[in-house]
């Protein structure tokens, strides 16, 4: 009995983290997804959106798959200079190919029975 009050404990600490983890995730991707909207409605600078990204790039690699980051990483700054030149139709393909790698770190972070396979 009394290792069974620890261990309790630390399987409530564990879920606790898994829950934190995934509301952060999907709270970051959210928000970069309004930046994205905030540079294209001129809000914010391209530099802004960048350094923005590095910190939630910095923060999710604890729980993301760091090629998804990456991606991301390079299509901001693809974003960047296609609104510099003023390309439109690039803006909005870089921007839905961010939306789709967000989308997909969402769904992998979804609790699910395979996941614990």
């Amino acid at each position: 009995m009394k290792r069974l009050i620890p261990a309790t404990l630390i399987f409530i600490f564990i879920i606790a983290v898994c829950i934190g983890a995934h509301m952060y995730v999907d709270n970051a991707c959210d928000q970069t997804i309004n930046d994205i909207e905030n540079y294209y409605n001129q809000s914010i600078t391209g530099d802004e959106l960048e350094e923005k990204w590095q910190e939630r790039k910095e923060n999710m690699a604890l729980f993301v798959n760091h090629n998804f980051l990456d991606k991301i990483s390079v299509y901001i700054g693809q974003l960047t200079l296609t609104e510099e030149e003023d390309n439109s139709p690039e803006f909005d393909t870089v921007y839905k190919n961010i939306e789709s790698i967000l989308e997909l770190i969402k769904a992998e972070q979804k609790f699910a029975l395979h996941s614990f396979y």
